[in-house]
């Protein structure tokens, strides 16, 4: 059984003056809600063995924080740049490369391409928040995920406040 784990990254801090896009921070309530999401995440019994996360700080941040609540090693959070293009080849890509003995997979991100993404896959609307986690399985391999239009939704944990 494989899961994939869509993060869509903390809120950034709009604040820094002459700082940009890729490089935006997160805010104190981007970090909060970071770190509450992935505490829920493990308490729903779910841990990555692997993270691949766009490297725009906001959503490195994000996957980093994840690794560290979630004890998994840093050298195993990978960065996909095509992520931060929203470029959902990419994505479908970086799923098909992952080595077999890899079954929880989280993926952190950017909206809109992350709903999209979550809506698709659930087969309804969905709209991801800053820091929301939706969890899906499937029976399968990764190199055929490309193939794969619907999976079971397992998991949808919304932030609070």
């Amino acid at each position: 059984m494989k899961v994939l784990l869509l993060m869509r990254h903390g809120k950034s801090d709009w604040d820094p003056v002459g700082v940009s896009d890729f490089n935006r921070p997160l805010s104190e309530r981007g970090i909060r809600d970071s770190l509450i999401q992935a505490t829920a995440l493990l308490k729903e019994g779910y841990r990555p063995d692997r993270i691949l996360s766009s490297p725009a700080i906001r959503a490195w941040h994000t996957a980093h924080l994840l690794a560290q609540v979630t004890s998994l090693p840093h050298e195993a959070v990978l960065p996909e740049m095509g992520f931060y293009r929203e470029d959902r080849i990419a994505v479908e890509t970086a799923l098909q490369q992952l080595p077999e003995n890899i079954d929880t997979v989280a993926l952190v991100g950017h909206n809109p391409l992350w709903s999209v993404l979550a809506s698709e896959w659930a087969g309804e609307s969905i709209e991801l928040s800053t820091a929301e986690i939706i969890g899906f399985r499937w029976q399968g391999l990764w190199e055929r995920i490309g193939s794969v239009r619907r999976l079971e939704k397992v998991l949808y944990l919304r932030r609070t406040g």
